[in-house]
């Protein structure tokens, strides 16, 4: 059904009446399976989130990687002090002078299965590493210099004419420090980094601590660079035989 529903859209591109009606009649299907997916999701992350952030920070600190949680999960962390209600991932970060490639092996090892490696510059401007484990993603971040004003890291978007292997990558630029402290997630010890009040208030607003199912990243906040000169380069490891799947902006 997802092939046709694309495929009639693609076809349909060039007339625009068309391709309304198209999305009138599609729509709802295509939005019953994204909640019934996303519902799917949720289940599994609820079972198996907490056993699968235990088992990165256990890897982590056996690697002695200088990790710390990221965005969402940070923001649980200080404002939940476990996982806001409807996570869906786990957000991880470093800056890349920590990273090497023996994490990965060492995360393969504790059980993790590597599902994607997006780069800019074959990593030396930017990279994300998306790891899964019993079915709960866990995204690895990894910041570097302001090339502005504010350290930065990368997410990729996928668009349909950059092709299969391809994502538009942006900048989100934020202060975050070097420095981490630990804190009590879930009932265990995890790092975030030592300003993550300061991370939160900047990326989520003055009123972080009030949950706000409205809050969008993309309208309501300009530090966000789409990087248009620098596509990114995606290589899917769980899928090495067919098309990436589409990874959260």
């Amino acid at each position: 059904m997802d092939k046709l529903i694309k495929s009639a859209k693609k076809a349909l591109a060039g007339h625009s009446s068309l391709y309304g009606l198209a999305g009138f009649i599609f729509g709802p299907v295509t939005r019953r399976r994204e909640r019934k997916e996303k519902a799917r999701k949720m289940k599994i992350f609820q079972e198996n989130a907490l056993d699968a952030l235990k088992a990165f920070v256990g890897c982590m600190e056996e690697q002695k990687v200088r990790y710390t949680l990221a965005f969402g999960s940070i923001l649980g962390a200080i404002r939940e002090h476990g996982f806001i209600k409807h996570d869906i991932d786990i957000d991880t970060a470093m800056w890349i002078d920590d990273f090497n490639p023996g994490i990965v092996t060492a995360l393969e090892k504790a059980g993790f299965t590597w599902v994607f490696s997006h780069t800019v510059d074959g990593g030396k401007l930017g990279r994300e590493d998306t790891f899964e484990y019993h079915g709960v993603h866990i995204d690895i971040f990894y910041f570097y210099p302001a090339i502005d004003k504010l350290p930065y890291c990368c997410d990729f978007l996928w668009q349909d004419e950059l092709g299969p292997h391809s994502r538009l990558p942006r900048r989100l630029e934020i202060p975050v420090s070097h420095e981490r402290r630990k804190v009590l997630f879930e009932g265990i010890e995890v790092y975030v980094p030592d300003n993550a009040e300061e991370f939160c208030e900047f990326r989520y607003g003055p009123d972080y601590m009030t949950p706000n199912p409205k809050w969008n990243w993309v309208n309501e906040h300009d530090h966000t660079v789409e990087w248009y000169d620098k596509v990114g380069v995606t290589e899917s490891r769980k899928y090495p035989h067919g098309k990436p799947q589409q990874t959260n902006p």
